[in-house]
Parts: C-alpha cells; structure tokens; sequence
C-alpha cells in the first residue's frame, strides 16, 4: 500500500479514539482538507462563487440553487393563461426567475404581457439581462423597492423559491426548519407579494415548504379551482417550522379576493 492510502486509513482509523486530542487533530485535519477544496472549488467555479457570496451578502434569500429550464410547469402556465382569457394588458412578475428561462416561457403562454422577471443573485441577473427580449420584458434586481417601483401585477409566479434545498431536507428527514428556513420568512415573503398582487390577481406559490393558508394574508386567497395545478409535493412544515405529520398535497394557484 502506497503511503497516501496508509495516511488516509491511520485518520479514518483515529477519527473516534478515545484520546480527545487524537480526535481533535483529526477533525482539524479533515476540516482543513474540506476548507481547501472549497477554496480551491470558490475561485474555479464561478457559478459556485456565486451562490456562495450570495449567502454571504444577503442573509434574507430564500432558495440558493439556480436550476431551471424552458417550460418548466407547462400545466401551471396553462391553467393561469385560461383564466386570463383574452385580456391583453397582463402584468406578470417572476419572483426569483433565476436565468431567466421562465420569462421567457411566459412571453410564449403571454405574447403582450408587461413582463418582470425579478432575480437576487448578480450572476444569474447579469445572464437574463444578455438575452434577446423584447420592450415589455424587464429583468430587475429583486428587492422590495424595485418590485414595487414596476409593479402593481396581475399575476405573481413564485415557483420553487420559497424554500431551502428540498431534496437534501427530505432525504435527510428533517424534522424542523428553525433554524434552517423559518416559517416568518416565508410569512414576510408571502405578504411583500402581496402588496403588490391587484385584487383578482393570481399568486402563484409552487414548491414550497409552507403553505399558503397558514400565512397573514391566507383569508384574502381562494385557490382556483377546476384546473390543472400541478399538485405541490413534498414534506411541507407548519408555523411552528416543524414537519407536519401526514402528508399534504396542495394547488399551486391562488385567486386574492380581497384588498
């Protein structure tokens, strides 16, 4: 056995020893080796780079991951351009619109909507802004003044954003999110949109730990009924932020009835 594999073997061998300074060496080792990588991983991916200064700099974000694609809920996009009919003057945001794929899905369901595609991670905002749109199209920094500033909006599309890793929070069986995504986040969230929702306006909550009819403003939505939601799946959590014990399936599509 060559002496790399050895050094390898010695620490796995050592990492519970009943010596606490023995463990504590190999720990530190191990942490080492681990802060390398990711040195080494932060200024060699950029995308990487990326997400990490985004959690640095902006504690109030929600999902951290940049994952989408053209057409991603073609159902949910469906059901919310029937309920519009013909009406031509649609304002839309996309809150969270990552790359910018989801706009661009949305002006093919919306062909003369105002649309604004609402994003926090500078990366990702700087790629939407390259793409080729037309005058109705705008991609903004997400912050509350700016979504404000463009609003008010007739529909709001908040599609697997309010949420924090989800496959790792259910492969791992995470039984509260306390400490990780705490309901009053998704609560503040939830009424920030609000604001800016007109009344008869569709809010759009997919793939999300919490439900809608646990937050502030649950008494001003009905969800909209006779269509395709695209039922949101997943361990969902309560506001207490600890899992709750059956299993909920819910709509995604939410009409505001009331100011």
């Amino acid at each position: 056995m060559s002496l790399l594999p050895r050094i390898k073997r010695a620490l796995q061998t050592r990492r519970n020893a009943a010596n606490p300074l023995i463990r504590f060496g190999v720990s530190s080792i191990y942490a080492a080796r681990d802060l390398a990588s990711a040195t080494k991983q932060f200024f060699a991916d950029p995308k990487y780079r990326s997400l990490v200064l985004l959690k640095v700099l902006n504690p109030g974000v929600h999902q951290t991951t940049v994952v989408t694609w053209m057409n991603r809920y073609p159902a949910i996009f469906t059901s919310c351009r029937a309920y519009f009919g013909s009406q031509s003057d649609v304002r839309i945001l996309s809150y969270g619109c990552s790359t910018g794929e989801e706009v661009l899905t949305l002006r093919e369901y919306f062909p003369s909507a105002f649309i604004t595609g609402a994003e926090i991670n500078p990366r990702s905002l700087a790629i939407c802004r390259k793409l080729q749109v037309d005058g109705r199209i705008a991609f903004v920094h997400s912050d509350r003044k700016t979504i404000r500033d463009h609003g008010s909006y007739d529909a709001i599309f908040c599609m697997a954003v309010l949420q924090r890793t989800p496959h790792l929070i259910e492969q791992m069986g995470v039984e509260s999110l306390k400490k990780i995504y705490p309901f009053e986040k998704f609560d503040r969230q939830i009424s920030e949109l609000d604001a800016v929702l007109n009344v008869n306006g569709l809010l759009v909550i997919h793939h999300a730990h919490y439900l809608l009819a646990d937050a502030a403003v649950a008494a001003r939505y009905q969800p909209l009924e006779g269509v395709d939601q695209e039922v949101s799946r997943g361990p969902k959590f309560g506001k207490d932020s600890a899992r709750l014990p059956e299993v909920v399936t819910t709509g995604s599509i939410f009409i505001k009835r009331r100011g």
